[in-house]
């Protein structure tokens, strides 16, 4: 049964994806700062921060179903730990296997394409650079390429156009920007990021991430070399220089490296441009973007591994009975309600797997005459519950099918065949199991009527 691994990785995309963006978005108040080697690190770290985030705080979930304040009221229309799709009836309605049991295989093939794209990569710039001449250096292997590459960077290569028209000056003012992304490690750092994008393909705002990462390299390697230049006209000098090596460049820049001339060369020359103040205070507010989402994934998951329990309780306003018999004060307490779980390790299998259970829920539905001849459509939501001996209880209408106040009872009669189909299934479960015990897990089911 495909469900459970689907759901447990729609969850994890959605909550990856809702990290990621608001952290994309607070960088959006930090890009213009100087302080890059913090905007550095915020951008190394917070993909993983989306990445790992939801799966920690789903191991965690048992720990913290103890010391948050969960309403474990039932909300199984909101957060149900298993909703299947809707069963769409209509006279003629056919079951088919639906789309999103493939999701893990189309994740699965999207990072399989975007590491094969990553290898390719690297396999071009190898092709392009290793029969070039290699002189290597005391950190650094400096390669010649005879003005066939711009000058760039990757790993502790630096490829050098040695037909550039460059003062000595010149020279050692590239040069010492392109020791920096060899001496800091910013070929490993774009990788990395490369390898949390493949496992993020699906986040759209990963895919922003390596341009500011280059990009902040480069600020980086440009402020160094600025420090190397006490006069007041070094960030114009510097530009100077940038401008010109840029207007020149008639090659393509090399996959993955650090190009002095790359793309983004306006940017740069803006920065350089730019006064030194820093407004400090941004770098901390990563604290409560951080904190929030946090609570929010944390109080999800310990909802969702709390038992909804329900327990009736006689009214304030009624009398309380006086004990009418010794035997009955002596009576044992009635047990506590068995813990019904959201979602389990191990959940419950349907006979023959959720392909067999949408074609069973087809047989046993049958469209009302009433509510065919009024042309009533619409969605049930019928829930119950996989008992620990795997039989199915608790069958009830979580929402019924909408209509008019005077077609209520064509209405009423398309919730009896929802769950007169839920309530008479043939096959049998398999119950599901959290730290290898059987437990009881809730199930919620959409029935879609439809009329062709």
């Amino acid at each position: 049964m495909l469900y459970p691994t689907t759901a447990a990785l729609l969850n994890w995309m959605w909550q990856s994806t809702l990290c990621l963006g608001a952290c994309w978005l607070l960088y959006q108040l930090l890009r213009r700062e100087s302080y890059f080697h913090y905007n550095r690190r915020f951008l190394l770290f917070t993909p993983w921060l989306a990445l790992l985030l939801p799966l920690l705080l789903a191991g965690a979930a048992p720990v913290l179903s103890g010391w948050l304040p969960i309403d474990t009221t039932p909300t199984p229309l909101l957060t149900p730990s298993v909703t299947l799709t809707a069963v769409a009836m209509s006279s003629q309605s056919a079951a088919s296997t639906p789309w999103w049991t493939w999701l893990p295989l189309v994740y699965g093939a999207g990072v399989l394409v975007w590491l094969v794209r990553l290898s390719w990569q690297l396999v071009v710039l190898w092709q392009q650079t290793h029969h070039l001449p290699h002189d290597t250096r005391e950190d650094y292997t400096l390669v010649s390429s005879s003005g066939k590459l711009p000058v760039s960077s990757f790993g502790r290569s630096i490829f050098w156009d040695e037909t550039a028209d460059l003062t000595l000056a010149e020279a050692s003012q590239v040069l010492q920007h392109e020791l920096v992304h060899v001496r800091q490690g910013h070929t490993q750092e774009r990788l990395l990021l490369e390898l949390v994008r493949a496992l993020l393909w699906f986040n759209p705002f990963v895919h922003c991430y390596p341009r500011a990462l280059d990009l902040t390299h480069e600020y980086i390697a440009d402020s160094t070399v600025l420090q190397t230049m006490p006069t007041p006209e070094a960030p114009t000098i510097y530009a100077a220089l940038l401008a010109r090596l840029t207007l020149r460049r008639l090659h393509p820049q090399l996959p993955l490296t650090q190009s002095f001339t790359q793309s983004q060369t306006l940017t740069r020359i803006a920065m350089l441009q730019s006064p030194r103040s820093m407004r400090r205070w941004k770098q901390w507010l990563l604290l409560p973007v951080s904190s929030v989402l946090i609570c929010t994934f944390a109080c999800e998951r310990a909802a969702d591994s709390t038992a909804p329990a329900s327990v009736a309780a006689a009214s304030d306003n009624e009398e309380a009975p006086s004990p009418p018999v010794l035997v009955e004060q002596t009576q044992a307490a009635p047990p506590p309600p068995p813990i019904v779980h959201q979602y389990a390790e191990k959940m419950p299998e349907y006979a023959g797997g959720l392909k067999q259970l949408m074609i069973d829920l087809g047989k046993g539905i049958q469209y009302p005459e009433a509510a065919k001849d009024a042309k009533i459509q619409g969605k049930a939501f019928v829930g119950f519950i996989v008992a620990e001996d795997g039989s199915v209880q608790a069958v009830e209408l979580k929402k019924g099918v909408n209509a008019p106040q005077e077609l209520e009872a064509e209405a009423k009669a398309l919730n009896e065949a929802a769950l007169a189909a839920v309530r008479n299934l043939p096959g049998k479960w398999t119950p599901g199991s959290q730290d290898g015990k059987k437990v009881a897990v809730s199930y919620t089911v959409p029935i879609m009527f439809a009329l062709k």
